[in-house]
């Protein structure tokens, strides 16, 4: 894995898409994961009659888990998530083919700790918006520049 650098980054850069089909495996063992007995996660029937769901659906935890993926996976390994959040407009269920695409919105100087880079992160299935993120992250600025994993906690903390 390539480990990308703050030199090789401008704003408005796009990310590569991520895409992967939903399987009902893949929500219920994330929710197992994640702790989150809520039925809505595991099972079909409560979901759809109970809640007026079309299905079971992905819960935040494991929407946090594929942002995050998506990030490390585009910045290596030396890169540090500082800030995630993000606002989720509609459910994403099993079968849906889930595309994840992001932009460069700010690159900032972070000293010892690096660089910070600001992303928008969307999350869509066709044409339906579905999640909205916002990460910063941390990346070296330079390939022999510092490791943002180095920062002490106070450097990081204060950033």
């Amino acid at each position: 894995m390539t480990q990308l650098t703050a030199q090789n980054i401008k704003v408005g850069d796009k990310l590569p898409e991520l895409t992967r089909k939903m399987r009902a495996q893949q929500i219920i063992s994330a929710a197992a994961a994640t702790r989150d007995w809520q039925p809505i996660h595991h099972d079909f029937k409560f979901a759809t009659e109970k809640s007026g769901l079309r299905n079971i659906i992905l819960n935040a935890p494991s929407q946090a888990g594929w942002i995050s993926r998506y990030i490390t996976d585009w910045t290596g390994p030396a890169a540090r998530i500082k800030k995630l959040g993000f606002k989720m407009k509609d459910s994403i269920c099993p079968g849906d083919e889930l595309a994840v695409n992001g932009e460069v919105t700010a690159i900032e100087d972070g000293g010892d700790c690096g660089s910070w880079i600001s992303v928008e992160v969307i999350l869509t299935v066709g044409e339906n918006f579905k999640t909205k993120a916002e990460v910063t992250v941390a990346v070296p600025t330079t390939a022999d520049g510092p490791l943002p994993w180095r920062c002490s906690n106070e450097q990081w903390l204060s950033a």
